[in-house]
């Protein structure tokens, strides 16, 4: 595109919205003579001229490819494209047997308006059996997207094996994102009865890729006439001529073969028009009615008259998509004598049908350079309503005239030089125009350019002329996002979608999110697919809305108020991001365990950036994410996984940016109703649960599950203290007479007595937090789960194995001790008996000490005598056994009272020291690990719950209570010492 070789002189007149003729007028600098080859039209209004410069002494021209786009608010946009930009090579500039291989084909899809290129590719250009078709897609910017090929060209055997290019045609689909159906002859079978053809269904997708959904080959005797239907498939019309010697039976007809949209079968063909009399067809021209119900094929047909300008003879025949006819009848079509048919010479009879009804009725005298056009609407009565152009207006003769959707003419008037200008007017509408462009629609909810409160959820209501059932096309609305086609999809709905889709007769209600128009001062609009909505009576798709200039409406501005919402929101607003979660289905769950963790984070960057596009008016930098995910633990009653995984939204930058609770609302209405948003088609967001939507999680103190379980904890501890001060009051108020005869160390080791229910009741929360972790908490996180119960179960049987080794060892150790003791008495016999006298003496003055020591300090047994003494010491030891498997800790109970009961015991050294080692062996062995397992969880959750910060707290206490028990143990050995 070279815009330095243009010079502009543009004359801006808005030539689609006025009623009467106006002119646009457009100099080209270059001097070279030219042409206007084509003029295509697009469903906005928009226009394109294709320009060609003929080189002189030859069939060839410039090698470009350069046109026009004229926007419907009368901005001209040139483009030149050399023949090194397209890659086309130099032959395909050159006409061959009049035919340009070059043509230009107006296609539509929901990004925008393009051009496709038809060309073809030589391997060798003396040898046409090289030759291949290419398509190319092209932006009305100039921008070339892609090339294709299409399949080898049409080559004429039979003729010195002629190239004979541009034979195909472009048949674009009803619904713009379906695409096109490419007909092509083949060589093969050129010059049979029966000829070939390829036929091919393709799409664009949003990078402008062709791909080819469907193939076939087709044959038909007469080239046959294609017309997109309004369900989405295709018609091929064809006309057929017998010679029967049967007076009644029909010898001409018009018959079509459907084919649906996708699919390589074609029904058998159905009859839409017989009749007895023999017909001289000359034309067929089939179209989708958008006047009435169905599509129109008018037959224009050559009468048998000696006038020298016969007028033609036109058949109307109205029938359904699958081809089911329910009207046929004869268009009367009586000249008005202004055009003085008499006095031209060889005049062209031209009859198209209009969007609002009727037909565009034109008679063309050309001439070398021009023509002479008198226009007419021609209604179904046979009535001539004049057009506003004087009769006759002069027109280009090489340029085609269009009609555009909202029943403008659009016409090329002669090129003077280096100008050339088009001239537009609005033709008679023989049905009412409600604003929508289409008749069947005469009302909407909210109406063209209304005003409506931001976030508002009322329904959206489209009223039709005529009875109607829902049925699968989709209604979508957009946002306006400035000059880009298309605008940001917020809301698409199925009409077979019961849920939001409801209608009564007529009417036809939609419900609408709360994050549909979610944008104060913007501008939405809303488009509507053809089959939409169909007619009660024939069961037929309806046309719908194609254009983003129509059913548009705007939010009303925010006022004042509702952004201040009180003093100091505006400062707590900069505050307010917050984390939250979204929760992945079991598909979802089932394709992200197949990720690495490269894809994971692709996969979580891909939903963050969807997520943002999908609310709109958000910075890519407050949807963010700490990748982190975890298993949703709270449904116990499902068999299967799902991931939850965290997102979350940061704190607006500046004041005009959107508050955080609104982005939650959004993004919440959009995930549970993800069906209908544009969620449902994201690479990630398509695996998100819709019914769990998105889940704010609160802030630590904001969660009462969180303040109810620290008030147990507080509960607990102060019923500890309790349980101490009871003790240590019970002992102050019993142990005074005891005081005087007592040591130092036997009185502070009753004082580290009372707070040894610390201790216990640390070791009880620890035991309890450990089940409960691994219970409620470790399940969410792969892999911590099995380890929690690891170590909780198997440093639990350790622990437990070792307290039954010491306790043996203790009984054992007793045991010889005894032996021991029998074997010293036998050989003492005869000094004791020597001694019994001096001991009588000492038992009498030992009676007389005061005995107040001796009741309330009774005599401590070895573990063996303890148990032998009741029945229920043996269950006790099997109780402390149980317990001690938690923490060793809990056998230094023997040496624990409290408030006057205590076991009474009498342990050796070694025991109290196994009994440290066996403590620091379990924090070792289960406390550390635990630690890690705990910290680790941390830097994986998404959610910080009371519990999980509590667990490591334990954990982190019980692990520098090692240096203690070190301490401890060192002491032992001394006082051994």
């Amino acid at each position: 595109m070279k815009l330095k070789h243009l010079l502009i002189f543009l004359s801006i007149i808005i030539f689609i919205t006025l009623p009467i003729k106006s002119d646009v007028i457009f100099t080209e600098k270059e001097t070279t003579e030219f042409q206007v080859a084509d003029i295509l039209k697009y469903g906005d209004n928009t226009i394109v001229l294709q320009i060609v410069r003929n080189l002189s002494g030859g069939n060839c021209s410039e090698t470009k490819i350069s046109f026009r786009v004229i926007y419907r608010n009368g901005t001209i946009i040139p483009i030149d494209l050399p023949m090194e930009e397209l890659g086309i090579q130099y032959f395909n500039f050159c006409t061959v047997d009049g035919f340009n291989p070059i043509s230009l084909k107006a296609i539509e899809t929901k990004k925008g308006n393009f051009i496709v290129v038809t060309y073809t590719v030589a391997a060798d250009v003396n040898n046409p059996f090289t030759y291949n078709d290419y398509l190319m897609l092209i932006g009305l910017n100039g921008t070339i997207y892609s090339k294709t090929l299409m399949g080898p060209s049409l080559i004429d055997s039979s003729n010195n094996n002629t190239w004979r290019p541009q034979q195909s045609f472009i048949y674009p689909n009803v619904n713009n994102e379906q695409g096109f159906l490419y007909f092509a002859p083949l060589s093969s079978g050129l010059n049979d009865v029966n000829s070939n053809y390829s036929v091919t269904q393709w799409t664009i997708n949003e990078d402008g890729i062709f791909s080819k959904i469907t193939d076939m080959v087709l044959v038909f005797q007469v080239q046959p006439s294609v017309v997109s239907t309004v369900d989405g498939g295709y018609m091929f019309i064809y006309p057929n001529i017998t010679t029967s010697q049967d007076p009644y039976s029909s010898q001409s007809g018009l018959y079509a073969m459907y084919c649906g949209y996708g699919s390589n079968i074609t029904r058998e063909p159905v009859i839409l028009y017989e009749t007895i009399m023999t017909l001289d067809i000359i034309n067929l021209n089939c179209v989708i009615s958008y006047s009435e119900v169905g599509q129109i094929c008018l037959i224009t047909i050559q009468p048998n008259s000696t006038d020298p300008n016969p007028i033609p003879v036109y058949i109307q025949v109205k029938y359904l998509s699958l081809g089911s006819v329910f009207d046929v009848k004869h268009v009367y079509a009586t000249l008005p004598t202004i055009i003085g048919i008499n006095q031209l010479t060889d005049p062209q009879f031209m009859i198209t049908p209009l969007p609002f009804g009727g037909y565009f009725y034109s008679v063309v005298q050309t001439t070398n350079i021009s023509s002479d056009i008198w226009g007419f609407v021609l209604d179904e009565n046979g009535k001539f309503n004049p057009w506003n152009l004087s009769y006759p207006t002069l027109s280009d003769s090489n340029a085609s005239r269009q009609i555009l959707t909202n029943n403008t003419l659009v016409m090329l008037k002669p090129i003077v030089g280096q100008n050339w200008s088009i001239i537009t007017t609005d033709l008679y509408k023989i049905h009412e125009d409600y604003g929508y462009g289409n008749i069947f629609i005469s009302n909407t909810t909210p109406a063209i350019y209304d005003s409506i409160p931001a976030r508002e959820t009322n329904p959206l209501k489209i009223t039709y002329t005529i009875p109607i059932v829902l049925s699968n096309g989709t209604i979508t609305i957009f946002q306006s996002n400035g000059s880009s086609n298309p605008g940001i999809v917020r809301q698409t709905i199925n009409g077979l979608n019961q849920k939001y889709v409801t209608f009564n007769n007529n009417t036809v209600s939609i419900d609408i999110i709360e994050s549909t128009f979610n944008i104060p001062d913007t501008t939405y609009y809303v488009m509507i697919e053809n089959n939409f909505v169909s007619s009660l009576l024939y069961n037929e798709p309806l046309p719908g809305l194609s254009s983003n200039i129509i059913w548009s409406f705007t939010t009303l501005p925010e006022e004042e108020k509702e952004k201040e919402k009180g003093g100091g929101s505006k400062i707590k607003m900069f505050f307010d991001g917050i984390y939250g979660k979204v929760k992945l289905t079991e598909t979802g769950t089932a394709y992200f365990d197949t990720l690495n963790p490269d894809q994971i984070i692709k996969f979580f960057d891909n939903l963050t950036k969807e997520l943002t596009d999908a609310v709109t008016a958000v910075t890519s930098t407050r949807i963010t994410t700490n990748y982190r995910f975890v298993i949703d633990t709270s449904n116990i009653e499902s068999s299967s996984k799902q991931y939850l995984l965290s997102i979350r939204i940061d704190k607006p930058k500046s004041a005009s940016e959107r508050e955080t609770t609104f982005i939650i609302g959004d993004l919440k209405a959009m995930i549970q109703n993800m069906n209908i948003t544009v969620l449902a088609s994201g690479s990630s967001s398509k695996y998100l649960e819709p019914l769990y939507g998105y889940v704010t999680i609160p802030r630590w103190y904001e969660n009462p599950v969180n303040i109810f379980e620290l008030i147990l904890t507080v509960i607990f501890f102060f019923i500890l203290t309790i349980l101490c001060i009871i003790s240590i009051y019970y002992d102050a108020k019993k142990g005074k007479e005891g005081n005087e005869g007592r040591e130092v160390n036997e009185e502070s080791e009753d004082k580290s007595n009372h707070f040894k229910i610390y201790l216990y009741g640390f070791n009880v929360l620890s035991f309890v937090l450990d089940i409960l972790f691994a219970k409620v908490e470790a399940g969410s996180v792969k892999i911590i789960f099995f380890v929690s119960v690891f170590f909780v179960t198997v440093p639990y049987v350790i622990k437990l194995g070792y307290v039954v080794y010491i306790i043996l060892s203790e009984l054992v150790r007793e045991e010889n001790s005894e032996d021991s003791d029998q074997l010293l008495g036998g050989q003492q016999d005869g000094s004791q008996g020597q001694q019994d006298g001096t001991q009588g003496q000492q038992d009498d003055t030992q009676g007389q000490q005061d005995g107040t020591q001796g009741q309330q300090q009774q005599e401590k047994v070895t573990i063996r005598k303890w148990l032998e003494d009741s029945k229920d010491h043996k269950i006790v030891l099997v109780m402390l056994i149980s317990l001690a498997g938690t923490d060793v800790g809990v056998l230094d109970i023997f040496n624990f009272q409290f408030c006057g009961y205590k076991f009474d015991i009498k342990l050796s050294k070694k025991f109290e020291r196994r009994i440290i080692i066996g403590v620091i062996i379990g924090i070792i062995i289960k406390n550390m690990p635990e630690l890690a397992v705990r910290v680790y969880f941390l830097s994986k959750a998404i959610d910080f719950s009371y519990l999980s910060i509590l667990t490591p707290l334990v954990s982190l206490i019980k692990v520098l209570s090692i240096f203690i028990n070190c301490t401890k143990l060192m002491k032992t050995k001394d006082d051994d010492s």
